[in-house]
């Protein structure tokens, strides 16, 4: 699980010069081995090409790295941190032997040798030094105990989920407070306040207590987290204008500029396209396996709803036994689903099964980076019971997401959607580009593709004040 707590650009600065530093260490161990097999002559003749494939390393490491978040207060699992570096260092590497290709032509490439050594040095340097930092982070900051307020009128399910998460990194606790005893208030903030060095304050407390609350935190010098609502998430980075001499925020349309979508098509046709070249292979094997293990069609076609709330049926290799849903009807799969077939469980894990879709993008039903297509039958009804559900329709649905890549296969609709309108209200090319490179690493973390599962904490965990 990751937590993602701040930014320090004077920190984060000091971490990009030990990252380039390591990189160029390297290039310089994987240069000195060289030197065994070659004579100075040909290493001479070779050079140029070590120093653009240096500078190729640098630039790729560091945006790689920066895609994964490692410039970000974010505490990962230790698998997780690992795979991140391995991700990093073979995409750079893939790319700087690209680079090196291009320029064949005009000069030497270097030697293979070099790019068998410095993928192996990069990952032992940047590996342990991320490993090293999250241990020193640990320590300098010492504990950080994090208190959740939640209202007793409530669930407690996500005061319970944010103690849990916020476990892995530090210390964690929760109180239940009724909104309309004072003296459970003053409480609280006169006395539970100072133990805790952070606030969470959930979105069921009033927004007069809320605001309350807030002041007393400021006042204390106390960090405050708060969950987003639609409001918060339009003046998100929001511009601020002046009428005469008074100040105002100008909040842009929600959705998409005409040329936003222009770039995005133009990306979704260039990805599709290459994506289904790489493919290839895949689309030839998957069907065989798929024909020896169960009866069926290769390909399930399912009605979605993409944007504008239109209907399209979505592409997708079977996994799941023929008439799945014949006598359950339409349900989210679980956990240990029975009607997953045995190759359909091994496609699942890896992502494999959501390869058709690449076929809707290029016919244009859906975007490579968009909200989850849902089906008709659950859109209808979170349309009812979840808020502001319908503005994640003004942007095609997505082969991945920023729900995709941040959630889990069972985070809640309402956090699903949180997520799809941030990523459509900070929409931007680049960004884009960056949850496509999550997704690598995404299609590694199996937590995010598990189904729908019961969640193991105590009914009886936290406090009342």
């Amino acid at each position: 699980m990751n937590i993602k707590l701040h930014q320090n650009k004077i920190f984060d600065t000091a971490v990009i010069a030990v990252d380039i530093f390591l990189v160029l260490l390297s290039s310089k161990l994987s240069e000195r081995v060289l030197r065994w097999p070659m004579d100075e002559n040909a290493l001479e003749a070779v050079s140029i090409s070590l120093f653009i494939a240096t500078i190729c390393y640098v630039c790729c490491i560091i945006f790689m790295l920066y895609t994964y978040e490692f410039y970000t207060k974010t505490i990962r699992a230790k698998f997780e941190n690992l795979l991140s570096v391995a991700i990093t260092v073979l995409i750079s590497t893939f790319l700087t032997v690209i680079v090196q290709f291009v320029f064949s032509s005009k000069l030497k490439p270097a030697p293979v040798l070099f790019f068998l050594l410095m993928p192996v040095f990069l990952f032992v340097f940047i590996a342990s030094f991320k490993m090293i930092l999250l241990y020193i982070e640990k320590k300098i900051e010492g504990s950080l105990k994090l208190l959740v307020i939640e209202s007793k009128d409530v669930e407690n399910s996500l005061a319970k989920k944010i103690k849990y998460s916020y476990l892995d990194l530090y210390e964690s606790w929760y109180v239940l407070i009724d909104v309309n005893d004072q003296g459970e208030i003053d409480s609280l903030i006169n006395e539970t306040f100072k133990e805790y060095e952070s606030i969470f304050i959930s979105p069921d407390i009033p927004v007069g207590l809320r605001d309350s609350l807030i002041s007393k935190a400021v006042e204390q010098n106390k960090t405050i987290y708060l969950l987003p609502d639609f409001y918060g998430i339009n003046i998100m980075n929001n511009e601020t204008v002046q009428f005469d001499d008074t100040p105002a925020l100008k909040i842009k349309p929600y959705g998409l500029s005409k040329m936003q979508r222009f770039i995005k098509r133009a990306f979704d046709i260039v990805v599709s396209l290459t994506g289904l070249l790489i493919a290839l292979p895949i689309f030839v094997v998957v069907p065989i396996m798929i024909k020896l293990d169960s009866k069926g069609p290769v390909i399930y076609k399912q009605p979605r709803v993409t944007r504008d709330q239109k209907d399209f049926n979505v592409y997708k290799f079977r996994t799941m036994h023929e008439d799945a849903e014949k006598y359950t009807g339409a349900v989210l799969a679980t956990e240990n689903d029975p009607r997953i077939t045995k190759v359909g469980r091994l496609l699942r894990s890896m992502r494999i099964d959501e390869l058709p879709q690449l076929l809707n993008i290029l016919l244009s039903h859906m975007s490579v980076v968009g909200p989850r297509p849902e089906r008709t039958v659950f859109v209808e009804q979170y349309l009812k019971t979840v808020e502001n559900y319908d503005k994640r329709f003004f942007v095609k649905a997505g082969l991945t997401g920023l729900a995709q890549v941040y959630a889990r296969y069972d985070t809640s609709v309402d956090d699903k959607v949180l997520y799809d309108l941030i990523y459509i209200r900070d929409y931007s090319f680049f960004k884009d580009i960056k949850i496509v490179l999550l997704t690598v690493k995404t299609v590694f973390v199996r937590e995010n593709a598990k189904g729908v599962q019961e969640k193991p904490w105590d009914k009886n965990d936290g406090m009342s004040v």
